[in-house]
């Protein structure tokens, strides 16, 4: 820690528990490991339900009012002085400007494909900040069934904010070589390559769990994990389930192409084959995993016909879970997907949108008992000696001090 014995760090982390997703379990782990080795951290993030941690957390953002964030955050860098701030997002880079202290921020990708700055101007910020107005229009937009569309006549002044932003932050933490370009084609040039997280001990293989969870014990397992959305290709990894004989697929997760998924299912006459286990918690899906004979990422880059934006993987957290969990992986090649999967090495990569190439991988590994064994063995070690977060967390030390 460069000598110092207590550096302070104002963390802005607008995903932080009680919910939980990636960029979550990736701010929860990261603080941690900072309160153990010393520092002295406090963390500013929305408002919402106080869960006890051993250092501060300030739930006084809005997930709206954008100005009237910064300002908050002004305030609390004053008095709290700390001697750097690190964002979970490419965002906040104007209170770099205003305080003088250094900003790192990370970007997780979608962050610069579509900037979700909700309301982007400092008029009316505060209004649309007040915690019940705030509430009513927040609840009425989830509810949209295309929301997109407002999203994007929103989009120039989002990304206006976006690039301002970029001009004043010391380091970006790109989760991909993927994420990495699309910074670059901003000109960004002060861009590190970070990317996994996973927790390898927690996910290490430890039984077989399919009778636990009323899976099929004399079929071949498919497995996937993820948000039920377009991107995620699962009308492709379906339609390739169809083809295989003896295969099963289980699908762990929620989100509003359910219903399309399900009639999908019913029109390629596979109900009896696919699970849709619905939302699991991140402390059970490992069961998933063990479960499973391969682990599939199907995904797609996938621009919206209404708006035209853009939605890739540009990582895909679940691929070092995987890896951790000793489960053969095939993934498309696909955004930020290669960064994580070494064709040939650690997993198999085929072609997006590509139902050939995809059945094409499942049976080469299905039937090469030797290559799903190398496979594995060289994701485990990548699980542990690249994306464990004891590597991440050591990573973003690094370059901590030499910001100060």
């Amino acid at each position: 820690m460069s000598g110092r014995a207590s550096p302070r760090v104002l963390l802005i982390l607008t995903e932080f528990p009680p919910s939980f997703g990636g960029m979550q379990t990736h701010a929860v782990h990261l603080c941690r490991h900072l309160h153990r080795r010393g520092y002295h951290i406090e963390v500013a993030t929305y408002r919402g339900p106080a869960v006890d941690f051993p250092f501060p957390v300030h739930r006084c953002l809005s997930r709206i009012g954008f100005a009237e964030n910064l300002r908050l955050l002004e305030a609390l860098a004053e008095r709290i002085r700390p001697c750097l701030l690190y964002a979970s997002t490419i965002f906040y880079g104007r209170l770099a400007a205003r305080t003088g202290i250094p900003m790192i921020a990370r970007s997780p990708g979608n962050d610069v494909l579509r900037p979700w700055i909700a309301w982007p101007y400092r008029w009316l910020s505060r209004t649309v900040s007040t915690p019940w107005f705030e509430d009513i229009l927040y609840r009425r937009f989830r509810k949209l069934e295309w929301p997109e569309r407002i999203e994007s006549l929103l989009l120039e002044r989002r990304r206006a904010e976006m690039a301002e932003s970029l001009r004043h932050l010391r380091c970006v933490l790109a989760n991909s070589h993927y994420t990495a370009g699309l910074l670059e084609q901003l000109t960004v040039s002060n861009v590190d390559i970070l990317p996994g997280g996973v927790d390898a001990r927690h996910f290490h293989p430890l039984r077989d769990t399919r009778d636990e969870l009323g899976l099929p014990k004399d079929k071949f397992l498919l497995m996937t994990a993820c948000r039920l959305v377009p991107k995620k290709g699962l009308d492709l990894l379906m339609r390739a389930t169809a083809r295989l004989p003896g295969v099963h697929l289980v699908i762990a997760g929620e989100g509003r192409q359910l219903p399309a998924c399900v009639s999908l299912a019913q029109q390629l006459g596979i109900t009896q084959r696919v699970t849709f286990a619905g939302r699991v918690s991140h402390e059970d899906l490992r069961r998933y995993y063990w479960a499973a004979d391969q682990f599939v990422l199907a995904s797609r880059e996938h621009v919206d016909p209404r708006t035209g934006l853009r939605d890739v993987e540009t990582m895909g957290r679940v691929l070092c879970e995987a890896h951790a969990a000793g489960v053969p992986v095939v993934a498309s090649r696909s955004g930020g997907i290669p960064t994580i999967v070494d064709h040939g090495r650690n997993g198999l990569l085929f072609e997006e949108d590509n139902p050939d190439a995809l059945i094409d991988s499942i049976e080469r590994l299905r039937n090469n008992t030797g290559l799903c064994r190398s496979l594995v063995k060289e994701g485990f070690h990548d699980a542990i000696e690249r994306w464990d977060w004891s590597v991440i967390c050591q990573f973003h030390e690094r370059i901590f001090s030499a910001s100060w």
